[in-house]
């Protein structure tokens, strides 16, 4: 309720009208994403990335002493699946939180060709003695873990090369059931003012925690993510894609991440 009454504050009293909603829906744009009346599929085929690929996004609570010795375990072992031909499974990335709700925090995502994929690799690395052995070393370092599958939109290809030198923000939104494909359409036309080497990925929850979408963004660093967002402000249009998506949040929070590894898009 704090969230609406901000809103309304911020975009006046008619920000969420009915009118709003039957006009967004009956836009081209808006047509393409929802279709037919009645003919709605899944959010995975309607928002999903054509490729089907997969991804998995492993959080990682690391108790403070031990933040160093996770630093120097978990990436070392995650790179040598690279040598492992037989493992149908692809490490985009790991970071370390810098600054956010939870410090001393790992975030790591995986590629996956499809779910067939995914189980496939999960069985092989069960039986894998020297996998096991790190996650067993790597269990006495950790207060918790979780980890969701996600799919990234159909506009938005996750591009990652050559990045390992920037910081990165990820920002994680909870979404009202039932408006993800809403968020789809105001962002497939937000993205447009956001700059390409600033957009990294966006996600959406299949598996975990769900009605979570997530946008990964790159920066040289703080100051270079302030400037960039104010000229995303200054560009007409930008209010609009902010103002169709903030009455669908329920919950946002913001990491600002720092590279534990290379950083990989390759197929």
């Amino acid at each position: 309720m704090a969230l609406a009454g901000s809103a309304k504050r911020l975009f006046g009293s008619n920000w969420w009208s009915q009118s709003t909603r039957v006009t967004c829906r009956q836009t081209p744009l808006c047509r393409g994403l929802f279709g037919k009346r009645g003919t709605m599929g899944p959010h995975s085929k309607v928002l999903g990335h054509a490729n089907n690929d997969i991804y998995e996004m492993q959080t990682h609570n690391i108790k403070p002493e031990y933040i160093e010795e996770y630093k120097e375990l978990v990436p070392k072992h995650m790179a040598t699946l690279k040598d492992k031909k037989d493992v149908p499974i692809r490490l985009i990335g790991s970071w370390t939180t810098s600054i956010g709700p939870i410090q001393d925090q790992a975030v790591h995502i995986w590629c996956y060709d499809s779910f067939e994929a995914m189980a496939e690799a999960k069985m092989k690395l069960s039986n894998d003695k020297e996998w096991a052995d790190m996650k067993k070393a790597r269990s006495k370092l950790l207060l918790s873990r979780s980890n969701q599958v996600l799919m990234a939109f159909t506009y938005w290809k996750p591009q990652f090369d050559h990045m390992s030198d920037k910081i990165f923000e990820l920002r994680s939104y909870t979404l009202r059931p039932g408006t993800l494909i809403e968020w789809g359409q105001a962002w497939e036309a937000g993205l447009r003012y956001r700059g390409s080497d600033e957009a990294v990925a966006g996600w959406f929850s299949q598996i975990g925690q769900i009605h979570q979408v997530h946008h990964m963004w790159a920066y040289k660093d703080l100051k270079d993510r302030k400037e960039t967002r104010q000229l995303a402000w200054e560009q007409p249009g930008w209010d609009e894609c902010v103002r169709q998506t903030v009455p669908l949040i329920r919950h946002m929070e913001s990491r600002i991440l720092v590279a534990m590894t290379k950083l990989d898009s390759s197929k």
